[in-house]
């Protein structure tokens, strides 16, 4: 799986708060100020976590890394077996599975992103061209990516048809999306999962105006209310039609294609789609 799409300088509000949060744990982790200097400076390079930097660079172990995440911020990595999340996840599990350097070299674009106006990129959907297996697993995995940098991050569920989120982080699907969109009132549609601070908005119950609900920039409209205690919102728009319309008026877009199976000729007409909508494609995915 690769992601091509042009990076630019990473910019937000928080960056003070992260840098700090790098400092602690490198105190935790008992390195001097230079070494502190040279993961920070690594991880500008590579994206990759303060803890990960530091284990390439030799200054301490994997095992030392977790107890200082524990010990900082109560956990970042469960345990193997841990039922409250599917394997799947396994960004969650083992950070050093290959899915797991493919969710951070993705987050690491979406944090460098920009839009138009030079700020940067909060609300992004992921849709999908011959991937409904893959594109779930691979933006349940890329959330918990975002989350295990400190970034709050929420998980839209807007595959309204074939929903797979609530099953992948093994929570409920009472309400949801078409919930929200329906204009029912409903308390608590943001559930918590086992990652600190990745919140998931599953996409409800099944109704028979599916693709109804997304007109007029809805899903957007109500997402940029319900996001305001986010850093980023990742929504998985599933491979249905439906899912351009469920994209519109978000920040931008990502296209999740299957090497060797999605024809370009698809993937041209459906950027032009995202285009004539005015929403900006930050670049593909291809997936195996």
């Amino acid at each position: 799986m690769r992601i091509r799409s042009s990076l630019a300088s990473q910019a937000g509000v928080s960056a003070k708060r992260r840098i700090d949060e790098r400092r602690a744990l490198g105190a935790v982790l008992a390195l001097d100020p230079s070494q502190q200097e040279a993961v920070m400076q690594r991880q500008v390079e590579t994206g990759h976590l303060f803890g990960e930097v530091a284990v390439e660079l030799g200054f301490v172990t994997v095992d030392q890394v977790h107890r200082a995440i524990k010990q900082q911020q109560g956990f970042s990595v469960l345990e193997d077996g841990d039922q409250r999340l599917d394997p799947l996840v396994v960004t969650a599990f083992d950070p050093r599975d290959p899915l797991t350097s493919i969710a951070r070299n993705l987050r690491a674009t979406l944090t460098a992103a920009l839009r138009p106006d030079g700020r940067p990129v909060r609300s992004v959907a992921f849709i999908g061209s011959d991937t409904d297996a893959e594109l779930p697993v691979m933006v349940a995995n890329l959330a918990v990516a975002c989350a295990q940098t400190g970034a709050p991050t929420l998980l839209v569920d807007a595959d309204l048809d074939h929903p797979h989120q609530h099953a992948l982080f093994r929570v409920r699907n009472r309400a949801g999306v078409t919930t929200m969109l329906a204009g029912k009132a409903q308390d608590e549609l943001l559930q918590s999962t086992a990652i600190g601070g990745l919140s998931l908005l599953t996409a409800g119950p099944a109704v028979p105006n599916a693709s109804e609900l997304f007109d007029r920039q809805r899903l957007a409209n109500e997402l940029e209310v319900l996001s305001e205690n986010f850093d980023l919102v990742l929504i998985d728009a599933g491979c249905e039609a439906t899912a351009v319309a469920a994209a519109k008026g978000l920040d931008a877009a990502i296209i999740v294609l299957r090497r060797n199976v999605s024809y370009m000729r698809n993937t041209r007409l459906l950027v032009e789609k995202l285009e004539s909508n005015g929403q900006a494609v930050l670049g593909t995915v291809l997936v195996d």
